[in-house]
């Protein structure tokens, strides 16, 4: 078949694919844009970002949101490879939401070309194999199950980094042009995948490590020990043709330094109990997630315990079963296959395998030696993550590998894993049909042995199908929230949003909504939403709740912003006000806590409202108390201290004792919820949520009332609320 030929069957290939794939995008006419209302459309605010920073009105490290504080850009990954399409666009008066739609799709777009490329061009693979190779790589279910995450498109970056690498090690032997842009370009790119998507690119770096040592293992297969160690140290020759490139790539890590270095200062890694809940079990190979067409209903029937454990959704990036099936069937053929294979060194610095000693070159041998190390790396990342009784060797990459703390999310390295085994799927499929042409059999049952090997390739395809969400909020709906918002008086410069009751949105969307509003209008935003957030900002996070007063209030007198253009924005009505004319409204909804109470003021009347006398082991409840402030001072749970939130405020706290049993006077009481504003000789209600204890029996519920670092409301002779509670086992529930 001629090359126009092969391109359109590779055109319409991926139009039909990538249209299953999308079909709620484009049944919404492109209106919807993929992912959801939280990291997906925060990536679009960034991409942003570095249109304002190419027009020279923001900072390159300082986005508009958590105003003042520099260098937030490195709290999240930074997009930097899809902000170059992205900027293009912009600069064809494109909007900011069409525009990222449009980068979205050129990232799937790219992806499939890339992996096209290099299975028939650099691996020449046959046509059906590749485009199986493609689809498993381009359109998993785990990409379907991907959601919000639209940061981790960058993984489609990874053939192009593939046809790199080939072109440079094909060139290896002698300076050509070709392979001096290659090696350039897979210097380039490396660093700028880390700067788009930091998991992306460490995974890729990890793996690539992994199957470098494995090659050389399996290199060494037929040699002496002391060979081993020649082919981990070559020879000088090779090393000092790779410095320039590996100089140019470190040259291009500067930036990526100079983001998150600080941030990492800042900050530290995360801990590993955090990681560990985020590591598959063994079911999550097969773990599909609960809308998979073909193994969702059946794995969540035999397995219903998958869905209610913590960050379950991390953890439904697995196989469907006949691809694990396959890629483990395939890979033992591999392995057995390499045993007559190994490779040769030669002294022009090429490599080339040499079948049992007397073949200089053999194709098969090369795919079957590729697809074995691809494929036992593969298997060492999973054995690397499996955590079996709450263990795992994931603690060894975490202590040891720089930048695994940064990693919490550890089971997304799925994205990357898809390219090698879709390469193995595809190698193997291609090395299956090639046999099937090559028996001494009857033109009909070769025929009938090709059609099996094409209905295998549609069933491995079909269970990647996902009936769930791709696409969770639409261009039309940002349009709307913007039209909402009027004009910011002309001197504004920062603002941030009013208190307000729950307005039904999700915290990420309302702080979202900031930022775009922020962009759309060139101001500073006080809210934010990312990975991290600044020390002192978190009380911000929920707008809603009467903690974001006071920590705006604390915000606001930290960093003096009094005397500046701040406005306070009205989500609901679009309405602006300045901050300076609202200030004593604030000051008086905070009433913050300066210093410790005198002996008179500790006078808090607490009483039950609604607290059941039976509940279930673990059950969580939200009990209804009634609060009076008897004393001659305003009462609050909010601190008036910026570095320490906690000190003088006042909180009330409960604990669980068992009847008959011995305790101190105080201790236990760990479960702490901040106390509302409560006016002199008021009384108010407020809800508590509280957890029953794990263990069945008779209890004592108690709660007092403290204020921190000074002293508890029941040495002042106030004490709290102790009723007895029936706690039963789940079993036993009436």
């Amino acid at each position: 078949m001629n090359v126009a030929g092969e391109f359109i069957i590779y055109t319409m290939m991926g139009m039909l694919f990538g249209c299953v794939f999308f079909r709620q995008i484009i049944f919404s006419h492109f209106d919807l844009l993929l992912g959801g209302i939280g990291d997906s459309r925060f990536n679009g605010v960034i991409l942003e970002h570095w249109w304002q920073v190419l027009q020279g009105t923001a900072s390159w490290l300082s986005p508009a949101f958590f105003f003042p504080v520099q260098g937030v850009l490195g709290y999240s990954d930074a997009g930097f490879l899809n902000a170059l399409p992205y900027v293009i666009l912009r600069s064809a008066a494109i909007d900011p939401f069409t525009s990222y739609q449009i980068v979205l799709f050129s990232l799937v777009a790219m992806g499939w070309i890339a992996t096209i490329v290099f299975f028939r061009c650099c691996l020449k693979i046959s046509i059906l194999p590749a485009i199986l190779g493609a689809v498993l790589f381009v359109f998993p279910n785990s990409m379907a199950v991907l959601n919000s995450h639209t940061q981790l498109l960058t993984v489609y970056f990874v053939p192009c980094l593939a046809i790199g690498i080939y072109l440079f090690l094909r060139n290896f032997s002698k300076v050509t042009f070709t392979g001096t842009i290659a090696g350039i370009f897979v210097a380039v790119i490396i660093p700028a995948i880390f700067y788009t998507s930091f998991y992306i690119g460490w995974f890729v770096v990890l793996f690539v490590l992994l199957f470098s040592t494995i090659i050389c293992v399996l290199r060494s297969s037929r040699s002496c020990s002391s060979a081993i160690l020649k082919n981990i140290i070559p020879e000088q020759r090779p090393w000092l043709k790779i410095l320039p490139y590996a100089g140019l790539s470190a040259i291009c890590f500067i930036p990526i330094f100079r983001t998150y270095v600080p941030i990492m200062r800042e900050f530290g890694g995360r801990s590993y109990q955090e990681v560990s809940s985020m590591l598959p079990s063994y079911i999550d190979y097969v773990n599909v997630g609960p809308d998979n067409w073909l193994w969702g209903r059946i794995l969540y029937s035999a397995f219903p315990e998958l869905v209610s454990r913590p960050m379950s959704w991390e953890l439904t990036k697995g196989l469907p079963i006949c691809s694990l099936f396959v890629f483990l069937a395939l890979l033992v053929y591999f392995i057995h296959k390499t045993k007559h294979h190994y490779l040769a060194a030669p002294q022009t610095g090429s490599c080339k395998i040499v079948v049992d000693g007397n073949r200089a070159n053999d194709g098969d041998g090369n795919l079957a030696m590729l697809a074995a190390g691809m494929g036992i790396a593969v298997l060492l990342v999973w054995l690397l993550m499996l955590k079996i009784g709450g263990m795992s060797l994931w603690w060894l990459i975490f202590k040891l590998i720089p930048g695994a703390g940064s990693i919490r999310a550890v089971y997304r390295f799925q994205h990357v894993l898809a390219f090698p085994i879709a390469l193995v799927a595809a190698i193997g499929v291609h090395q299956l049909i090639n046999w099937a042409k090559g028996l001494a059999l009857s033109h009909v049952k070769r025929n009938v042995m090709l059609v099996a090997s094409a209905v295998v390739c549609l069933l491995l395809i079909a269970e990647q199908f996902n009936i769930g969400s791709l696409a969770d909020y639409s261009k039309q709906q940002q349009h709307n929230m913007l039209a909402r918002i009027g004009k910011p008086p002309p001197q504004a410069k920062v603002f941030a949003l009013l208190p307000a009751e729950d307005s039904g949105k999700p915290y990420y969307e309302a702080q979202i909504d900031s930022m775009v509003i922020a962009q759309k209008y060139g101001l500073h935003t006080i809210n934010g939403y990312s990975g991290l957030v600044p020390a002192g900002w978190g009380g911000m996070l929920f707008f809603s709740e009467p903690e974001y007063t006071a920590s705006l209030y604390c915000w606001i007198k930290r960093y003096n912003l009094e005397n500046i253009q701040l406005y306070l924005l009205d989500a609901k009505t679009g309405d602006w006000s300045s901050a300076k004319e609202l200030q004593p409204a604030l000051q008086k909804r905070v009433a913050p806590m300066s210093g410790p109470l005198k002996e008179g003021d500790f006078a808090l009347k607490l009483s039950a409202e609604d607290i059941p006398a039976r509940w279930l082991q673990n059950e969580l409840k939200q009990c209804a108390l009634r609060v009076k402030n008897c004393g001659k001072v305003v009462l609050s749970g909010n601190s008036g201290d910026f570095i320490n939130p906690g000190k003088y405020a006042i909180r009330l706290a409960y604990r669980w004792v068992k009847v008959d049993s011995i305790v101190q006077s105080l201790s236990g009481f760990d479960n702490r919820v901040d106390l509302p504003v409560v006016n002199q000789n008021a009384e108010i209600k407020m809800n508590m949520k509280i957890k029953a204890p794990a263990q069945s029996g008779k209890y004592w519920l108690e709660i007092e009332a403290v204020q921190e670092l000074v002293s508890w409301f029941k040495d002042k002779g106030f004490p709290g609320i102790r009723i007895e509670v029936d706690v039963k086992k789940m079993v036993e529930a009436p």
